[in-house]
């Protein structure tokens, strides 16, 4: 079994989490419905306490829940975040 990866490791590890501070790619094209995803959640650290890790090492993803969706469900326009990694 794997344990917890560390907050800096998980970042580097899940490029694809979507948070105030972190826009991945996919977040930036329109879903089927032409509006655009909203960010989860408030901040990486948020994201990052709602998320189970994989336990085995078999697995390959997070399991992310709790999302609080602070902007709402969808956008109009690709949100942006001047500091996003």
């Amino acid at each position: 079994m794997s344990k917890r990866p560390s907050f800096k490791s998980a970042c580097a590890q899940y490029p694809h989490r979507y948070t105030v501070e972190h826009v991945p790619d996919w977040a930036k094209k329109p879903a089927p419905s032409g509006k655009f995803y909203a960010p989860q959640y408030r901040s990486d650290r948020e994201w990052y306490e709602n998320t189970n890790f994989p336990t085995h090492h078999w697995e390959t993803h997070c399991h992310s829940s709790g999302q609080t969706w602070p902007l709402g469900h969808w956008l109009d326009q690709p949100y942006q975040n001047a500091g996003a990694a």
